[in-house]
């Protein structure tokens, strides 16, 4: 179990307390904090992250350079696995990335916006 997460904020149910999250939404929460968390950057643990911001965010290989970072900012997860990355350019330096993850609870799908530089 883990606190619910809601736009990078504790997610607050009806009775105004953080909710909870678990099983496959729980992990895919967690992936989605090690996909959007420059590694390095969280001093308790400094392997905790990903290198997403610094994808070039053009090219034909997009989403295969996507897909390598995606796979390492998630080695560290047992039960998850990367099974597809599609990474698609938006234009103004953004792109949107889908991965579709396998876990120890079922598929799922983590969704971001990517910010950075056009090659």
């Amino acid at each position: 179990m883990d606190t619910r997460l809601d736009g990078g904020d504790f997610a607050v149910g009806a009775n105004g307390l953080p909710g909870s999250v678990g099983g496959r939404e729980e992990l895919l929460q967690r992936a989605l904090i090690r996909l959007t968390v420059p590694r390095g950057s969280f001093s308790y643990d400094p392997e905790l992250g990903g290198r997403l911001h610094t994808l070039v965010l053009s090219g034909a290989d997009l989403s295969a350079r996507a897909r390598e970072l995606v796979e390492e900012a998630l080695a560290a997860m047992p039960g998850v696995s990367v099974e597809q990355v599609a990474c698609t350019p938006l234009g103004g330096g953004r792109a949107r990335l889908a991965a579709e993850l396998s876990t120890s609870f079922g598929p799922g799908v983590v969704s971001l916006e990517l910010t950075g530089q056009e090659g």
